[in-house]
């Protein structure tokens, strides 16, 4: 099976790389190069588009786009270009080189903004809440259109709060680093009673996997999650009791725009092709715990 991760030097992306290369004949391309000789740098879509056309993949995982929800406010033109213009190249590409390729287009939970109820299933209405909400939606859509109107083998799958090794940003790593520079008290925004649905890195490439094996590939879209609601103020103190910090954490009662209040999905969609997480928070936030630890100096 001939695989190509584009966006394989970020977070997801490297994670796939490393999994699917052990494999299967495994192509790794990024915008940015951050030291590894084996994914091929592509500043300018070039590379990507010939690759395409030369070696006829089974399979593409997109895992490039920006997912920085603060960000797409301020430069939402650049979000756009990355996480929509991008989706539409590729699927052109395909379209006129290679339609027998099927793509996987990693989307965002964010498409949903604050849901009316809990758990989210798929159906929900869409009502994003930030730019780089609406522009992961764009992409969805396209995925569809490509698939209904020129029978492209496409899916898209909403990510919700992915985390775990390789990840060094984002609200754990955030607290991590408070925690290490601020022994008596921290401060976090939000009240803490918002809610994750946090997942681990190891079974969204789990999950990955299983769509390759068993998905329809019509244009469809799948939530890809643990299934289970976890609040921030507990979150932050089961995380700081593995981190062995003792101070305070302090909710500032202040909101960040663009971030949805509360999050749980509803995965029986993915559960029905054979998905069950693996990762319990707890075990999840432990081996993050490890391997952040051994890799803060880097």
């Amino acid at each position: 099976m001939k695989i190509l991760i584009l966006g394989a030097s970020g977070f997801i992306g490297n994670a796939a790389f490393d999994y699917f290369s052990k494999q299967n004949e495994t192509t790794g391309v990024d915008k940015v190069n951050l030291g590894r000789k084996e994914i091929f740098l592509d500043s300018d879509f070039s590379l990507t588009k010939r690759l395409i056309i030369e070696s006829k993949y089974d399979f593409i995982i997109n895992c490039a786009g920006s997912s920085d929800v603060k960000d797409s406010f301020i430069n939402t033109e650049k979000d756009f270009i990355v996480n929509v213009n991008f989706v539409q190249n590729v699927l052109s590409v395909l379209k006129s080189n290679s339609p027998q390729t099927k793509f996987i287009n990693l989307s965002s939970a964010a498409v949903y903004g604050n849901p009316s109820t809990l758990p989210i299933n798929e159906n929900e209405i869409i009502n994003p809440i930030s730019p780089y909400g609406f522009h992961k939606f764009l992409s969805e859509q396209l995925i569809s259109e490509y698939s209904k109107l020129f029978n492209l083998g496409t899916l898209s799958v909403r990510i919700f709060s992915a985390y775990g090794n390789g990840l060094k940003r984002q609200l754990l790593f955030d607290l991590y680093s408070k925690f290490n520079t601020n022994p008596e008290s921290i401060c976090l925004f939000g009240t803490g009673s918002e809610s994750r649905d946090f997942i681990f890195i190891t079974d969204i490439i789990n999950a990955i996997e299983i769509l390759i094996s068993n998905a329809s590939f019509k244009g469809e879209v799948y939530n890809l999650a643990s299934g289970e609601e976890s609040f921030i103020n507990k979150t932050a103190l089961l995380f700081a009791s593995i981190c062995n910090y003792n101070g305070e954490i302090i909710f500032q009662n202040s909101q960040i725009q663009g971030y949805p209040i509360n999050w749980k999905a509803d995965i029986t969609k993915l559960k029905s092709l054979g998905f069950s997480p693996q990762v319990s928070l707890k075990d999840g936030l432990e081996e993050y715990f490890s391997w952040i630890d051994n890799n803060n100096h880097s």
